[in-house]
């Protein structure tokens, strides 16, 4: 299996800004609650506080997290590792996953903006889509084996997804491995198994998280360029802030509910009843 579901994380104060958890092979969401309760009034508490999670999950959305943070009135970052799928610029082989890293800020009325975006040019899961309907996939998105562009799904799921911005997209990247895997001391992407499948057994990758409080550092300094920078960008005819499109979503979800495949239900459904 990839999940030991029965897992308690542990957590550990090793210093009063410095919160430590291991998930325990676990998934990631209990872990971070339980760190978060640390975390969060020791922010409060010291201005800047640090959590590391190990031995965990994919934790699904990175800015859910972030902006539980935000939601608590600080300034919350985000990193987490995954399995390699990205080829350093020149090389042939993977080190790093698309490694998101996200950023909540909090305003008046709660979280102002969120940025969450990984290092690859799209989700492995977007490539998985087009090899299960059989569907060429754009060029740019990913390399083959040889880390040569291509619009083959398949031979892309064989090699490499596509950094953002070339070199820079992969330096993203290798920044959140160094918080999330290194600094966390959680399991390498180019050593975790894949997060799908039940081959390798639990990938055991990890999160790290900064928290901040924006009185420590700017005071009421801080609402007054937040809202002249937000303002900036919401007032241009056609642009939005970063994480309006998620908020609007999600009012609409509540009010409207979601569509959801009837064979994804199904699924569900037959997982549930097997498990009974």
């Amino acid at each position: 299996g990839k999940v030991v579901g029965s897992a308690v994380p542990r957590v550990e104060r090793p210093a009063k800004g410095a919160v430590v958890v291991d998930a325990c092979s676990g998934f990631a969401h209990p872990a971070i609650d339980s760190g978060f309760s640390e975390l969060i009034p020791a922010a409060k508490e010291l201005g800047c506080a640090g959590m590391s999670i190990r031995n965990s999950y994919n934790c699904g959305v990175l800015g859910h997290h972030v902006e539980r943070l935000a939601e608590s009135g600080l300034v919350g970052i985000g990193f987490t590792n995954a399995p390699a799928s990205i080829m350093p610029v020149g090389g042939n082989k993977t080190v790093i996953g698309t490694n998101p890293f996200a950023l909540s800020v909090p305003g008046e009325q709660g979280p102002e903006l969120i940025i969450d975006q990984s290092a690859s040019v799209v989700a492995k899961s977007e490539i998985k889509m087009h090899a299960q309907a059989g569907k060429a996939i754009p060029e740019g998105w990913a390399l083959d084996p040889s880390g040569n562009p291509t619009t083959d799904p398949d031979e892309a799921l064989k090699g490499s997804m596509a950094p953002v911005g070339g070199y820079k997209g992969f330096g993203t990247g290798l920044m959140v491995e160094l918080m999330a895997a290194v600094l966390a001391g959680a399991t390498l992407g180019l050593d975790a198994s894949p997060f799908a499948g039940t081959a390798g057994g639990p990938p055991n990758t990890g999160q790290f998280f900064i928290a901040l409080s924006p009185d420590s550092f700017s005071g009421s300094l801080y609402k007054e360029r937040l809202s002249r920078l937000v303002g900036a960008i919401g007032d241009q005819p056609g642009s939005r802030i970063p994480g309006s499109r998620r908020w609007n979503h999600r009012k609409d979800h509540e009010a409207n509910g979601v569509e959801v495949d009837p064979k994804i239900i199904t699924t569900v459904q037959n997982l549930a009843e097997g498990s009974n």
